[in-house]
């Protein structure tokens, strides 16, 4: 088959960010060319310029069977504090008239970017069946007031279309999420998030620190396990890692001096790709605070005890039985989960053991793929 992956941005690990969309279609796109697909990645351009220009350095690059296209994009506009810089750019003309000319079926990554409704209209112009992928519940930045509201009509309009054009719309939870009782999809498939094993194979363990792995945003409720904290220092020796960055960071730091938990505290950054199954192979514990993906899965393929929000996007990562599950917004209950996992080596390990075995099941690659490239099919087919 020859399948156009959209997204927003792309990179190739070592050359920027890789993580939550970004990683997923990475790995996925590599998944598929090696089983002999022909895989074109389109996407915007990777070099900021004059604060709201994105240009491609390379416009075509070829690499792990990868074809990837960049296309010149506009950033969004922004007021601070009203209107926060998103993560949507926006692609010059050339990438609808690029887009559809050599491709079968036309994967689609996140339904709130412009680059994925522009892709739906060049889809439903041209005929070619679109495989929609849910990569988030909608809530993201319902702090801003401005994004509540916009949020609204774009679920009426621009969203509503990208979604109730694809062919197939996939989630990576069991239950329909809430979003999409919002919306007419013609049919929606679970299908878990991949993760590649192998980069957690052979990995020197420790016990170093309590890790939060994640975007530095409210959504992902970081502030929680740094209000927690006060509360596991007195119980337990311990020391604690934020790696990832946000607009939350000046807070979680500010928050961090406020409760003079500092000594405990490191804010390590952006971690790259290649670093992450170490950083999580060295953590005692990996906390998700709130909604997550990627950090709990990567953190189950490499055997690590997790303390996570119940909610249910959470739960089908890794399984209902894999983690220690408290109500999200609860440090008191979040502090005592931690609290348990660090001062019981049982408990720690059967949670561990769980949470690899059901990536090893339901989360694999090898097992992941066969489900895409039977949506991929009855797209086309349909």
């Amino acid at each position: 088959m020859r399948i156009a992956q959209v997204t927003p941005y792309f990179n190739f690990p070592g050359r920027g960010p890789v993580g939550g969309v970004l990683l997923y279609v990475y790995e996925l796109s590599r998944v598929l060319a090696r089983r002999g697909h022909e895989v074109t990645v389109y996407t915007s351009g990777d070099s900021l310029r004059g604060g709201m220009l994105r240009v491609p350095r390379e416009a075509l690059e070829h690499e792990e069977g990868i074809t990837v296209r960049r296309f010149p994009s506009f950033d969004n506009l922004h007021l601070p504090g009203i209107i926060p810089r998103l993560e949507n750019p926006i692609p010059f003309p050339s990438f609808l008239s690029s887009l559809c000319e050599e491709c079968d079926v036309i994967h689609i990554h996140g339904h709130e970017y412009v680059i994925s409704f522009l892709a739906s209209l060049a889809a439903t112009k041209n005929n070619i069946p679109t495989v929609l992928t849910m990569h988030n519940v909608g809530e993201a930045l319902e702090e801003f007031y401005a994004i509540h509201l916009l949020r609204k009509v774009s679920n009426r309009t621009f969203f509503a279309f990208t979604i109730n054009s694809a062919e197939t719309v996939t989630v990576h939870t069991k239950k329909i999420p809430n979003v999409l009782r919002k919306f007419k999809p013609r049919r929606i498939k679970y299908v878990p998030l991949g993760i590649d094993l192998k980069r957690f194979e052979n990995l020197k363990t420790g016990n170093d620190y309590v890790l939060f792995l994640g975007r530095l945003e409210e959504v992902k409720r970081p502030q929680d396990l740094i209000r927690a904290i006060p509360f596991i220092i007195r119980k337990v020796k311990a020391k604690f890692v934020i790696a990832g960055l946000g607009r939350q960071y000046e807070h979680l730091w500010h928050l961090v001096r406020k409760l003079k938990i500092s000594k405990y505290v490191k804010f390590v950054g952006w971690i790259p790709y290649e670093n992450i199954p170490s950083l999580i192979a060295n953590a005692s514990v990996v906390v998700a605070p709130g909604n997550a993906g990627y950090s709990i899965i990567e953190a189950a393929a490499a055997q690590k005890p997790i303390v996570s929000a119940r909610m249910e996007w959470n739960i089908d990562a890794i399984g209902d039985g894999s983690a220690i599950f408290i109500k999200p917004g609860n440090i008191k209950e979040l502090a005592d989960a931690i609290i348990k996992v660090l001062t019981d080596p049982e408990i720690a390990g059967t949670l561990a053991e769980r949470a690899r075995r059901y990536v090893e099941k339901h989360a694999s690659w090898d097992v992941v793929v066969e489900d895409i490239i039977n949506i991929y099919e009855e797209a086309i087919k349909r």
